[in-house]
């Protein structure tokens, strides 16, 4: 059995159209899940020697001097990833006397992306797929996938459970800790090279 398909997906929905333009059809990308803080910060830990914790507060200590700068006029450039400035808004307010004055507040964030996290993103094509609303699989559903892949495949790591599960590293994290917990599989390995298997069978166990 291979590894769960990764890429892009996306639909082709067809639109009505109007009286100017007759019926159209575009591409919607179809999200996965929603990565997170924990997927980050773990990801990172398993391709390296820094625990998670330590990522996590990095990334809480990055959040708040950008924050920090954008707040004092600055423009902040993380090379590779992209640009963040300030944004404003202005609007126009007329007062009881038929005065008309203008104001400016702060909006919020520009994000300008970098050509090179762009290029990461398409270099594949994407993958054309039917839409089907199907509801959330939980832990159960989850585990049997599991289990018949390990029934086809000697090991199984959180990268492919993410994967076949469609879910998120967080996610598929806790679930194997549970599992491992429940003696339903065994780890292997450390960090980066840490996979998960079945347990061996005690004696006189069939």
């Amino acid at each position: 059995m291979g590894k769960p398909r990764s890429g892009i997906q996306v639909s082709i929905y067809n639109t009505p159209g109007n009286e100017q333009r007759g019926p159209t059809s575009c591409a919607r990308v179809i999200t996965r899940d929603t990565k997170r803080m924990n997927d980050i910060c773990e990801y990172i830990s398993e391709c390296s020697s820094v625990t998670s914790a330590d990522i996590k507060g990095v990334l809480e200590a990055l959040t708040s001097y950008i924050g920090r700068e954008l707040s004092y006029g600055y423009s902040v450039e993380l090379e590779g990833l992209g640009h963040f400035s300030p944004s404003v808004k202005s609007k126009e307010v007329t007062d009881q006397k038929g005065n008309t004055k203008s104001s400016a507040s702060i909006h919020g964030v520009n994000f300008r992306c970098s050509p090179r996290l762009k290029e990461m993103v398409k270099k594949n094509a994407p993958i054309l797929v039917k839409r089907e609303n199907l509801p959330k699989t939980g832990i159960e559903g989850r585990k049997a996938k599991m289990l018949s892949y390990l029934e086809r495949n000697s090991y199984i790591n959180l990268t492919d459970y993410a994967g076949l599960n469609n879910c998120t590293r967080y996610r598929a994290s806790e679930d194997i800790k549970q599992f491992i917990k429940d003696n339903v599989i065994a780890s292997v390995g450390y960090r980066t090279h840490r996979i998960y298997v079945l347990p061996e069978k005690e004696d006189g166990q069939n």
